[in-house]
């Protein structure tokens, strides 16, 4: 356990932080690493692949086919890209790529999964705070 502020002693075993990309997320996953770090916590990267489920969603609504590999290649360009960004983490880490829906819906059931004791969001995806009920750090 670390003092905060010198006197509060919390414990951060698990950091689960949500990935997506953008310059907001890759700096919220520069602080995750630093905190995982500080607390030799379990750092967990989550990544939803918006663009894949929207694209099945669009195509089975026109009847449209998908090919059947797309998932796994998606998945795999994703995890490779997270790990290029995790090079420099040597810490207990783990990765979820996940395509089965939007974030809003994903992530509440992921953290329940995980049960971090601290989930990093970038500001886009602060109105999950309520669904989620973790102590929560936003990045802007």
């Amino acid at each position: 356990m670390r003092s905060i502020d010198g006197g509060i002693m919390i414990e951060i075993k698990k950091i689960l932080i949500n990935l997506q990309f953008d310059g907001a997320s890759l700096r919220a996953l520069e602080i995750a690493k630093d905190l995982a770090k500080k607390y030799n916590s379990q750092l967990v990267v989550f990544h939803e692949i918006v663009d894949v489920y929207m694209m099945k969603k669009v195509a089975s609504s026109f009847g449209m086919p998908v090919p059947p590999d797309t998932d796994e290649r998606s998945k795999k360009t994703a995890q490779e890209k997270i790990n290029d960004l995790l090079v420099d983490f040597d810490g207990d880490k783990k990765v979820i790529v996940d395509i089965s829906g939007r974030i809003k819906d994903v992530l509440p059931k992921f953290v329940k999964e995980e049960n971090p004791d601290l989930v990093i969001l970038t500001d886009e995806y602060e109105y999950i705070v309520k669904k989620i009920n973790v102590n929560t750090l936003i990045v802007k």
